[in-house]
């Protein structure tokens, strides 16, 4: 321990000496340790920690799906809820939820909760146990009963501050009594945002209790003990034959399968794959500001041979000479990790903010144990994978060479050729990280390009959600949204003003349908339809273009004949010659009619917009009235966000019970939808800048270095008759020959690696000849000016003085 502590000492004199060459040192390492960690922390909550249930990887959620009518991944219907409790092998457990947003009222304001109705089933399939107090019973399902809720701990802690005290206390939700009978552990917000769960039960609704195809639960089923992912798929094909047999009217013919897909990969979504790419991506810049600082450790090596070799011929071992190099090394990568510790408490937060709703597990975040035990792991690394090769070849002194009067170091040649490479190597993993920004940030902007069929600037939103025990009957939910839009159209600056039950890039909501004088052949059924429930103006507020035909209109009631207004996507698939408008189609719900073509619109991206236009629909809310109000306000200028204190005044006006929520202008909403991709253009193009900021260090570095080394050349060949001109050509090919080997290093990982983008990518080729042909010529002209700066330093020799030097 005390030789220990001598090495930290002489190692913190010693640095002292550099104050140039530890503050660049430090800062490259603190910057690649930083970026590291926050990216982990990110990985780790998402992805690595596994979720708050008991034995998770059990836990799978089971979709329907009609390969015919390309409707995949459809939630599960009452009828067969109930099959999936016998008829599977497989599971020991089935829980099923149905989520809705209900108003809190009783307070000074009224709240939106995010509310789960779930069977009591749900809980014992999670392995989940309340905290506090207990969970539903079955017999809570029952109609009729008791109202009683369980809070999560996330509202158990916001609105009740923990008080134990919560139980027994009732709550008015939508009008309803419920009684606190329960509080879930911690990060227990099954599905993503849940507040409040409630008794869901299935036989109070005798249609949905009867009719198969009215999906609407998601359902949640655990593995019996040593039951694989391929074995429950195994069965659920046979499942899926019996429910053919035994309702052939429902299911044969019409491409019915059952798939089941592991709980933890329908929770993180499609955001696995970036965020690994994202980690493996930082990982490269630390490996480059490795380099970097290997190359300055290496620079100070060779200038303190004669040190070495006094220290050798006093009688150190290289054991202890490597051992002090190492310990500067440690020294300087603790404190670039403190630093980076720092950096990464800052960048956690703000990955986070990037991403915003779109990254799951949000709430999971953060720079716990498992960071900081990542970020000194990553600290200790980084302190011997930079010090290890510079402290060996420093420990190589030639003892009697160094010491002769005069002598240059021996170690010129060897030192040269590792700096070199480690340049080399600098310069592939930046060009593969410039790959990796291309093409991210020209798939962003491809995305920011594609029309989106509407218009969202200038656009202001926001929801409401009507309670049945207010809003019950279709009368009740027609004349509240044909007031509040009243309302809302006389407010000063609105232009046009809309609602629906679903707002673009809002998600999926398809039904099949049928074509009037159209029959299908026998097991045929077309492709489902987008449905959405509109007020006259929606779509024009939205500024979507009209093709052909009209407009949904105020007369197009509950009296009137349906109409409904089609995309083009719809119209092109089904009546490709055009004779779409006078047509009359069906959808397959029990309240539907047949309603007639009157208009054809422009199409809208409502999936997301690096979704295809799919057939959609558009049908009058007056005719099917909206439980889900959801606004869509034109304001004539200025900023949307500025109309909101009125909108809300509005609403209080027309019912003080009532919230608003998700108030945003259309712009974020589009801006949100893109968040992802987004956070992969951005983080890959300040890893790559980065990278390229510190392999250009290391060029000019390796140059400099040799320009110092090779003065006397640099004077003899200026003394026998070489220009200035040709030194600098000289000092350029050096640079430019390094960069040369360096790119054919990292195109032909480049080409490896791409491979693994193209199902991250929009609109853009893995190969894009635009990104492989820019990102070389953007490093050679960055290494161009990182070799200059020398190369003009090697012109300036006095060859007399050169030569007097040595």
């Amino acid at each position: 321990m005390e030789t220990f502590l001598q090495d930290v000492r002489y190692a913190l004199r010693t640095l002292r000496k550099s104050p140039g060459f530890v503050v660049v040192a430090v800062l490259a390492l603190a910057l690649g340790i930083g970026a590291n960690s926050a990216v982990f922390s990110v990985v780790n909550g998402v992805l690595l920690k596994p979720p708050p249930f008991s034995q998770p990887e059990r836990l799978v959620h089971v979709w329907g799906n009609y390969a015919k009518a390309d409707l995949k991944d459809i939630w599960v219907s009452v009828p067969e809820y109930r099959d999936y409790l016998t008829m599977p092998k497989v599971f020991s457990s089935v829980g099923v939820y149905a989520e809705e947003n209900v108003t809190l009222t009783g307070g000074d304001s009224p709240e939106r909760l995010h509310a789960v109705f779930s069977t009591a089933s749900l809980f014992p399939t999670l392995g989940v146990s309340p905290v506090l107090g207990r969970a539903f019973t079955e017999e809570e399902e029952t109609p009729g009963r008791e109202r009683v809720l369980l809070l999560t701990h996330k509202a158990w802690r916001a609105r009740f501050a923990e008080d134990p005290k919560v139980l027994g206390r009732e709550l008015q939700l939508d009008g309803n009594t419920y009684t606190v009978v329960g509080v879930l552990p911690p990060g227990v917000e099954y599905p993503a945002g849940a507040e409040v769960y409630v008794p869901f039960a299935p036989s109070a609704d005798k249609t949905a209790e009867t009719t198969r195809g009215n999906h609407y639960l998601a359902m949640v089923a655990r593995l019996k003990p040593g039951v694989t992912l391929p074995v429950a798929q195994a069965d659920l094909v046979r499942v899926g034959r019996e429910m053919e047999t035994l309702y052939p009217g429902n299911y044969k013919d019409l491409g019915w399968s059952i798939s089941v897909r592991s709980l933890e990969d329908e929770v993180v979504g499609d955001v696995r794959g970036t965020l690994w790419l994202l980690l493996g991506a930082v990982g490269f810049v630390l490996m480059v500001a490795c380099g970097s600082v290997a190359n300055l450790l290496l620079a100070r090596a060779a200038a303190r041979e004669r040190e070495v070799s006094i220290r050798a011929a006093l009688g150190a071992g290289r054991g202890r000479l490597v051992a002090q190099f190492l310990t500067e090394s440690f020294v300087l990568s603790g404190v670039g990790g403190t630093l980076g510790l720092l950096l990464a408490v800052w960048g956690t937060d703000v990955l986070v903010a990037m991403v915003g709703e779109g990254l799951p597990r949000a709430t999971e975040v953060r720079l716990d144990v498992t960071s900081v035990l990542f970020t000194l792991g990553v600290t200790v690394l980084t302190g011997v994978v930079f010090g290890l090769v510079p402290a060996l070849q420093s420990s190589r002194a030639d003892l009697s060479a160094t010491m002769r009067e005069g002598a240059r170091g021996t170690q010129g040649r060897k030192s040269s050729r590792l700096r070199s490479g480690l340049v080399v190597g600098q310069v592939a993993f930046a060009l593969v990280l410039l790959v990796g920004a291309g093409l991210f940030m020209r798939s962003f902007h491809a995305l920011g390009n594609v029309d989106a069929g509407f218009t969202p600037e200038g656009v202001l939103t926001g929801e409401v959600t009507l309670p049945a025990s207010n809003y019950g009957k279709p009368e009740e939910k027609r004349a509240f949204q044909q007031e509040l839009l009243r309302r809302v159209r006389a407010l000063p600056g609105v232009e046009a003003a809309g609602a629906a039950n679903m707002l673009p890039l809002g998600g999926r909501s398809d039904t099949s349908f049928d074509i009037e004088g159209r029959e299908r052949a026998p097991g045929e059924m077309w492709p489902a339809v987008e449905t959405r429930f509109a007020t006259t103006d929606y779509l024009s507020a939205l500024r979507v273009r009209l093709l052909d035909g009209r407009m949904l209109q105020e007369t197009d009631g509950p009296e009137t004949e349906g109409a409904v207004v089609i995309n083009k996507a719809f119209a092109d698939l089904y009546w490709p010659k055009g004779n779409a408008l006078g047509q009359r189609v069906k959808l397959h719900r029990a309240d539907s009619r047949w309603t007639t073509v009157v208009g054809i619109v422009e199409d809208l991206r409502e999936w997301g917009l690096d979704a295809p236009a799919r057939p959609t629909a558009y049908y009058a809310a007056a005719q099917t009235p909206l439980t889900y109000v959801k606004l869509a306000v034109r304001v004539k200028q200025g900023k949307p966000e500025s109309l909101r204190t009125a909108l809300e005044a509005e609403l209080r006006g027309l019912d003080a019970n009532l919230p608003m929520f998700n108030v945003s202008s259309m712009t974020q909403r589009v801006d949100q939808s893109i968040g992802s991709r987004r956070l992969s253009a951005v983080l890959m193009g300040l890893f790559a800048g980065t990278a390229l900021l510190l392999a250009a260090l290391g060029i000019s570095g390796v140059i400099g270095y040799s320009v110092a080394q090779r003065t006397r050349e640099m004077g003899i060949r200026m003394a026998l008759g070489a220009g200035r001109g040709d030194v600098l050509m000289l000092v350029l090919r050096q640079g430019l020959g390094l960069v040369g080997v360096g790119l054919g290093v990292g195109l032909m990982l480049s080409l490896g690696l791409v491979r693994l983008l193209s199902t991250l990518l929009f609109g853009v080729g893995t190969y894009d000849p635009w990104t492989f042909g820019a990102v070389p010529l953007v490093l050679v002209g960055v290494a161009l000016l990182a070799t200059w700066l020398p190369a003009r330093r090697a012109t300036r020799v006095d060859p007399i003085i050169a030569l007097k030097a040595d």
